[in-house]
């Protein structure tokens, strides 16, 4: 299971990741509307039991838009809430990858979708409107919302309404991560690291490794908005579960991944204090050289490791109070 939040450029999908978390904003990050450039291509795909089901509960339910449907071929286009193109596809399309652009993400049931909204209560309100009766609240330790609602296919729609931090809270609330991370790990055995939020998601283990990618992912980004605002930064899309199988990140000792993300975290921490009043610039950030882009600035990339970071600690902290650990 995933959550598409946004993470390092795309979905991730982040924030909770129920193995990782994902926000549909074009995969991006967490990024400002006005920055945003829509895609004539849908980006990525949802695997659905049934269309006609699916289009219904996304359209009448969820507010969303049916762009195209195309019952012989097993697809269909919606556009969601932030104005980006989905694709919807039946378990009989044998390659969704090849109908979207880059970064050609397709999710399954059991995955969480982000979703930033301006207000809780307007939100929560519309979707009672709308007629969905199953509405989950879930607060965190930081006590920040958010409405969950899961659809017939198993997916889980989170509406989130980001937190706005000053430059030094944002700082501050970065530099603290790694001692998150310990707070949450504390007292787990090697044994407690298997342990799983719920079948098919990722371990505690896992989500470490994961925390130790996207982080180490980020650093070159970061380093360039610094040194370079203004510029084209081009990174290829990774296949998050390829890495997760290929690396295996189901049995590998967290220690090295753990020292890593202090590692860059401590670095990061420093450059941002060496080089202020950057939290405004930009770069263009694509995933190849043909592709459109999308505007990131200093604040977004920074947010994003904030947000995603502790919305994978939310899945720890939940792993052990599941398993009273």
């Amino acid at each position: 299971m995933q959550t598409v939040l946004y993470n390092n450029g795309f979905l991730c999908g982040i924030l909770n990741d129920a193995r990782k978390p994902i926000s549909l904003s074009s995969l991006n990050p967490a990024l400002s509307r006005k920055a945003k450039q829509m895609s004539n291509k849908a980006r990525v795909a949802l695997t659905v039991h049934d269309l006609e089901t699916s289009i219904a509960f996304y359209t009448t339910l969820l507010n969303f838009e049916l762009v195209e449907f195309q019952p012989d071929a097993g697809i269909a286009y919606i556009r969601d809430s932030d104005d980006d193109l989905v694709l919807l596809a039946s378990p009989h399309l044998e390659d969704p990858h090849s109908l979207l652009d880059e970064p050609r993400q397709v999710f399954k049931p059991g995955d969480t979708l982000d979703f930033f909204v301006d207000t809780f209560e307007t939100q929560h309100a519309r979707l009672v409107e709308d007629g969905l009766t199953d509405i989950r609240v879930e607060e965190n330790e930081r006590g920040e919302r958010k409405l969950l609602v899961t659809d017939p296919n198993g997916y889980h729609f989170a509406f989130v309404i980001p937190v706005k931090r000053s430059p030094e809270a944002m700082l501050a609330a970065y530099a603290g991560l790694s001692d998150e991370i310990a707070a949450a790990l504390d007292g787990l055995s090697e044994a407690d690291l298997d342990l799983e939020r719920a079948p098919n998601e990722w371990s505690i283990r896992q989500i470490i490794h994961h925390l130790a990618l996207s982080t180490s992912l980020s650093l070159m980004s970061i380093e360039t908005v610094l040194v370079s605002p203004g510029s084209v930064f081009v990174r290829p899309p990774h296949d998050q579960e390829k890495w997760v199988e290929v690396l295996d990140y189901k049995h590998r000792p967290i220690g090295t991944s753990l020292a890593l993300i202090s590692a860059v975290q401590a670095h990061i921490t420093q450059l941002l204090r060496s080089v202020p009043n950057s939290w405004d610039h930009s770069i263009v950030r694509k995933f190849t050289t043909e592709d459109e882009g999308h505007t990131a600035t200093l604040s977004d990339m920074i947010t994003i490791q904030i947000e995603h970071t502790t919305a994978h600690l939310d899945e720890i902290r939940q792993t052990r109070k599941i398993h009273h650990r």
